[in-house]
């Protein structure tokens, strides 16, 4: 225990907080959030591997006698078995954190005996944890856990909201200004899942049937591009309209989302999927502007951009529902006008207050 006003959890984490990745970025901006609230967040490093688990639990036993709460994250799910043992053998409040799924996880074969061993600790978990937290994006159903374990007491699990995106991070930085109309795509694209052919026949219909010239109307990608994409580019007449650019840092692809008339969203149809909101669309949510989603609109995606306005969900494959959001967006037809209180919801500032509200719930 602290012994004085402000409370301590030990983060059982397969990261430092100096490191350079994007979870260790997260836990910082963590760290800072829940200081304000009265809270110091100690980390306790543990390396997934056959001799960096016995380490790391010696060391967050030593951690864990400074603890009000030891707080364990998955995957990989070392950390939670760490996390449990500490627990148990120091009498310290535990709070299971899921960022991704433990067992219903898209990259575990059901029938493995990696899956088998993920569901026995998983009921572990629900069984022993002062308190379960998951967060609403990760790839499960809501009712997954009171369906899997009918038999354990599950009011103890709670669903956070979104993770979010960093409202200081996006009203600080200035919006970049472009002089053509622009939809930008920001991240990654994935071989058979998440590629851009359909938007790239979409737009060149588009611009066919609008006849805008180069200069008026511009698709950005930031990150991946390689020469099949050139070339179905060239197929669908839009060359002279695709604008390629590399990876760029944070700060500045915020300043270039919110400079952007519009942002492209593709999550496929890839039914792993269905539940999965991925932290690239808080951001997009964050920049402001309307979102043209290709994406399944039974995914939860798609729910929540048209529950909140936020744009326009066309279904995978259809390149003549992406040249009609394109019109609908460009002429103004489409009016973007979401509520700021719903933009809130996802925001990290209140993912984390509902975070603390969990530590001290296990406290008190």
């Amino acid at each position: 225990m602290t012994g004085t006003d402000e409370r301590s959890v030990l983060l059982v984490s397969n990261c430092r907080l100096d490191e350079n990745s994007g979870r260790a970025a997260k836990f910082g901006a963590r760290a800072e959030r829940i200081a304000t609230r009265g809270w110091e967040l100690t980390v306790g490093y543990v390396e997934p591997s056959p001799t960096g688990v016995p380490v790391g639990l010696v060391r967050c036993l030593r951690l864990a006698r400074a603890a009000d709460v030891v707080n364990s994250v998955s995957n990989p799910p070392e950390l939670q078995i760490v996390g449990g043992v500490v627990a148990r053998l120091t009498g310290t409040p535990w709070v299971a954190e899921f960022r991704d799924p433990l067992v219903a996880n898209p990259d575990v074969e059901p029938d493995s005996a990696a899956a088998h061993i993920r569901r026995q600790l998983e009921r572990y978990i629900v069984r022993h944890a002062d308190a379960v937290v998951w967060y609403d994006g990760i790839q499960i159903p809501d009712d997954y856990f009171e369906r899997e374990y009918p038999d354990l007491d599950t009011t103890r699990v709670r669903k956070l909201p979104p993770i979010g995106f960093d409202g200081e991070t996006f009203g600080a930085v200035d919006a970049e200004t472009f002089d053509p109309f622009t939809i930008t795509y920001a991240g990654s694209f994935y071989e058979g899942w998440i590629e851009p052919y359909s938007f790239l026949r979409g737009l060149g219909a588009y611009v066919e049937a609008s006849g805008v010239a180069a200069t008026d109307l511009q698709a950005a990608f930031y990150g991946d591009w390689d020469d099949d994409y050139q070339d179905a580019a060239a197929e669908y007449g839009v060359t002279d309209y695709v604008r390629t650019h590399e990876f760029v840092p944070h700060d500045r692809i915020v300043g270039v989302m919110k400079g952007s008339d519009a942002l492209l969203y593709i999550g496929g149809d890839d039914p792993r999927n269905r539940h999965n909101l991925p932290s690239k669309l808080y951001d997009y949510i964050g920049a402001g502007v309307p979102i043209l989603a290709v994406v399944d609109p039974e995914f939860r995606v798609a729910d929540l951009i048209i529950e909140h306005g936020f744009g326009i969900v066309v279904e995978p494959g259809d390149w003549a529902g992406i040249r009609s959001a394109i019109e609908r967006i460009r002429s103004g037809e489409f009016e973007f006008d979401p509520n700021p209180e719903d933009i809130a919801v996802f925001t990290r500032r209140h993912s984390t207050d509902a975070y603390v509200e969990e530590l001290a719930s296990v406290t008190d």
